[in-house]
């Protein structure tokens, strides 16, 4: 029998407790798309997503991990703690991508060049109207005092890193604060939308009586333990 640090009591063979999902082997491998893993595994037995760091790349940060690819060219790719990498995986193969994000980089910067060019052109126009306004104001005698002119509001920065397990509108997309993407994806057998690592129906975690079922899927996803991710989720709101 297998004991969690919460005390309750499970069969062997058991990765997480069937009572509150607290992790029942410290040293277990949890894969991108939350399947527990003996530790000297190097793929997921279940659905053979990759466990460790591709040979030759060493992880800069805490949070490096494979997480799936953003740019929808390969089933996953390897985040090294500080940026994307070009290794990837497909259905348990490892591979290099050689365009990796240099050439989406690269389509990146052009969109913006023309955009700007746009803006500029725009820009350059409406001070002609604005000009050509002014001077038949200028010229024409006001009889009635002239109304406030509005004040320009400012653009809206980028949008907040999604909160993984936190409540989010159906269909989105996100990036998280570690810069891993983020799927705005409905629990099974519920109404909740929340933001997941991977795409699909996120599902149930086995959590304990009373417990938000969102403190497992936070769990599961990020390996935090059930307390860090109560505090977590709790500062989102």
């Amino acid at each position: 029998m297998a004991t969690c640090s919460n005390g309750h009591a499970n069969s062997d063979g058991q990765y997480f407790c069937g009572q509150c999902g607290d992790l029942l082997e410290s040293g277990a491998v949890i894969c991108l798309a939350g399947h527990a893993n003996p530790e000297d595994r190097r793929f997921c037995g279940e659905c053979g997503a990759p466990l460790v760091a591709p040979p030759g790349v060493e992880p800069v940060g805490s949070t490096a991990r494979w997480s799936v690819d953003p740019t929808g060219r390969h089933q996953c790719r390897y985040w090294d703690g500080a940026a994307w990498t070009q290794q990837v995986a497909d259905g348990g193969t490892l591979g290099v991508d050689r365009e990796s994000m240099t050439s989406a980089s690269r389509a990146e910067s052009w969109v913006a060049l023309a955009a700007g060019l746009v803006t500029v052109g725009l820009l350059a126009t409406a001070g002609a109207d604005i000009a050509v306004q002014l001077s038949r104001d200028a010229s024409t005698p006001s009889s009635a005092p002239t109304s406030a002119q509005p004040t320009p509001t400012e653009a809206p920065g980028p949008p907040p890193p999604a909160v993984v397990a936190a409540p989010c509108p159906p269909g989105g997309t996100g990036v998280a604060a570690d810069g891993s993407a983020t799927y705005c994806e409905r629990l099974a057998d519920t109404d909740r939308y929340l933001w997941s690592l991977t795409p699909g129906v996120i599902p149930m975690p086995e959590v304990g009586q009373g417990t938000d079922p969102a403190v497992g899927v936070c769990m599961v996803q990020t390996g935090r333990a059930e307390t860090e991710c109560v505090e977590y989720l709790q500062a989102t709101q």
